[in-house]
Order: structure tokens, then sequence, then C-alpha cells
């Protein structure tokens, strides 16, 4: 197994991350315009936002979905039954994104939100098994916030206050812990990296971009407790990661407070590719 079992789905209710990931689909189903149905793919799907997204979406532009989820967290996948309209669920597969059990018959797949999490090899496999399941000239959509470049230039006084509150809150719920030499989340792929990494998959990228996001307070409290995101920012071990994520959201009000700021801006990283 090459992911980690993680959630984003305390975000995943947040005003500001379900506009960017609507205007990935958007661009996912305007790469391939005119059509009445599409078979799509939903990779690392969670508990099923993107496909309720491309739904409502494809039926905005007067078309159909047919999206088979996959995940290797059979819970949240159990979770998607209940909250996908059903009739956009064609199927549900618990597996691991570069081992996936299905044939080519795909016109769309997206990899939201979490290619990132994976490392330099499964990155590789995966993008390839996406490739293998896709129709000749099928879209591929890809979006992440964990890239170099996610901070804009005016964030980062917020981001260094936030650690100077939250570091000794974690030291004081964690005493005797021990740093980790691995910050896994903090060793992102630049945007330029990404666009390399896909196109050497066997895709041809037609449109790259960066979404500015405003994230309230509420945003960025959910986003500290994705444990990846704690843990490069904190530099904590995987045991506690949970402690490191708590003191992350209880100084995220304080940081706010004394910045006299109401939105912190991040950037997401956005690519549509078509199979080549």
């Amino acid at each position: 197994m090459t992911e980690r079992i993680q959630t984003f789905e305390p975000f995943a209710t947040e005003r500001a991350y379900i506009r960017v990931n609507e205007k990935l689909v958007d661009r996912m189903l305007k790469s391939l315009p005119g059509r009445e149905r599409y078979r799509v793919l939903d990779i690392a799907a969670g508990t099923g936002l993107m496909t309720c997204l491309a739904q409502s979406r494809a039926r905005a532009a007067g078309a159909e979905i047919d999206s088979v989820l996959v995940d290797i967290d059979l819970p949240a996948l159990r979770e998607a039954r209940r909250q996908v309209p059903p009739d956009a669920i064609k199927g549900c597969v618990s597996a691991s994104a570069d081992r996936l059990p299905l044939r080519e018959g795909f016109d769309l797949a997206v990899f939201a939100n979490s290619l990132h999490l994976l490392n330099e090899q499964a990155k590789l496999d995966s993008l390839a098994e996406t490739r293998r399941i896709l129709h000749a000239g099928g879209a591929l959509a890809v979006n992440t916030t964990f890239y170099e470049g996610a901070y804009p230039e005016e964030s980062k006084r917020f981001y260094s206050h936030w650690l100077r509150r939250a570091v000794p809150e974690v030291n004081r719920r964690l005493p005797h812990r021990v740093k980790s030499q691995k910050a896994q989340a903090m060793e992102w792929l630049p945007a330029l990296g990404y666009k390399q990494l896909i196109a050497g998959s066997g895709f041809k990228v037609i449109e790259m971009r960066e979404r500015r996001v405003l994230l309230g307070q509420a945003a960025v409290r959910s986003i500290s407790s994705y444990k990846e995101f704690a843990m490069g920012a904190l530099h904590a071990t995987e045991e506690d990661a949970e402690e490191a994520s708590r003191a992350l959201q209880a100084t995220v009000r304080q940081t706010f407070r004394e910045l006299k700021m109401k939105y912190l801006p991040r950037n997401w990283l956005e690519v549509i590719a078509l199979k080549a």
C-alpha cells in the first residue's frame, strides 16, 4: 500500500474548498465538450465530494455521469455510498491508486487533493495506471494545495506568526516530544515539477493554472486537522500528529486576531491533461 489513509473531509465541507474543486471539475468537463454522458474515475475519492460536484456541474451543462470511486479507505467509501446520489455511482472500489483493478473505459479521471500524498514512485505508478484506464484522448484533472507556490508572499507573515504560537502549544501538550526528521508534508514539488511529472507519464498538459483562495478561520482550522499538514508544519512524528494538529487549531484564532486578518490567501495548483 503506497498511500496512507488520510482524510481531507473536515476541510471538504468548507465553501472555499468546494468552490476551488468546482472550478477544477468545470475545466475537466470543458476539456471534452459536447457529450451527453461521461464515465468518470474518481481517484482517492474519500466520501465522494468530487463525484457530487461532477454530477451537478455536468447536469448544468446538460450531461450525466457514471462515476467509479476508488479509495483505500473502505469506511470513507461506505460513507460515499450514503452521501453521493445513487444515480451518479457506477461502483466503489477499495484499491490503491497505483494498482487499479479496472480496465480501460473511462472518459475522465479526477485525482483531486491527493497526488501529493504519494512518494515519487507511487506518483509515477498511479499516473501510469490512470493513463491505462482512460480512453484515447481521455482527460485527467489534478489539483493540490501542497506544492511550492501554495503560500502567496502576503501569507508568509501569518504562517510565521502562527508557528510561533503553535510550537509552544505543542510543546506544552507533548513536553517530551521528539521532532521528526522527515517533515514529509513539506517536501513539495514545484508547479513545473507537477507539469513535468504528468507530461512524462504520457499526458499532454493542456491547462495549468494557480487559483487564489481566501480561507477564513474555520477553513484554516479545518486544514490544520489534516495530519500531513500538521506533521510538516510542526515537524511532528506520526505518533504526535494528532496533538500537533490540535496545537495548530488552538492557535488559529489568536493568530488571526493579533494580525487583524479576516482571510488567509492560499494557492491551489490545477492541471488538466489529455491522454497522449
